[in-house]
């Protein structure tokens, strides 16, 4: 099978239309558009070891979910994304991203993270690629908070406050703008979850009576659980390696 087989695999689920203007999803770099895929490594952000993982692996396509580069000319490549891409070149190892086009996908990570906290009467706002659904009892969010920890390896959990909820809405990554822009369409919404929650934010969310949870980025490493299973239901017997990127933050007590 061709690399971009695999690419097109992709993209006919989560079309590169669907990504904002601002987004650089798709190839960042194509060995040849005849080069046969020997194996698949999926992550949410690129690195150097992710690269040379790949490399010892004998991989020659990697896959993640946040591009190196944005659409934006005030924004110069810093020296280390100027290094992988130079070490990719070296390799002959192609890479691509997947970003808002999943993101704002119908049946993307927001869809997934809702069905697998078992959320009923799921709905996907549109314009906006954020996921409402409801719980079948009102509970506190300390409660939702463990819930969401176990059930996908989340570290670090901030919430505004500790009031029943019932409503959900979930942003996986830095969703708290969208939702801000969109409060006519949440209205009845007990809780939203997202990630990269800044200071003044919370004080929007405070003044709004809003009830926030920032989950951090670490939610969106279903990204991979989404790409390796769909690329599994289409190719058979493909190496598939991934590495889940957890938050390097560290949390002194």
């Amino acid at each position: 099978m061709k690399i971009i087989e695999i690419d097109k695999i992709i993209t006919n689920t989560y079309p590169l239309k669907q990504q904002e203007e601002w987004d650089e999803s798709g190839f960042r770099y194509l060995t040849s558009k005849s080069a046969d895929v020997n194996g698949v490594f999926v992550c949410l952000d690129l690195t150097k070891e992710i690269i040379e993982l790949a490399h010892k692996a004998e991989i020659n396509f990697i896959i993640s979910h946040h591009p190196i580069f944005l659409k934006n000319k005030d924004i110069k490549p810093t020296k280390y994304e100027l290094e992988m891409l130079k070490l990719l070149k070296e390799y002959q190892i192609s890479f691509a991203s997947y970003h808002t086009n999943v993101d704002n996908s119908l049946d993307g990570i927001n869809m997934y993270v809702a069905k697998q906290l078992s959320l009923h009467q799921i709905k996907n706002i549109p314009g906006t690629g954020i996921v409402t659904g409801r719980i079948n009892f009102a509970y506190r969010p300390k409660v939702f908070a463990s819930t969401m920890k176990n059930t996908f390896d989340l570290e670090r959990i901030i919430y505004t406050s500790d009031d029943q909820v019932r409503n959900i809405a979930i942003c996986a990554g830095a969703g708290f703008d969208i939702f801000k822009e969109n409060l006519a369409k949440f209205k009845g919404i007990d809780l939203f979850v997202t990630g990269d929650v800044k200071w003044h934010d919370w004080q929007f969310a405070k003044l709004h009576d809003m009830n926030v949870m920032d989950v951090g980025h670490d939610l969106e490493n279903t990204f991979i659980e989404i790409i390796t299973k769909l690329i599994n239901e289409n190719v058979k017997l493909l190496k598939i390696q991934n590495l889940v990127n957890k938050q390097d933050i560290k949390i002194v007590i």
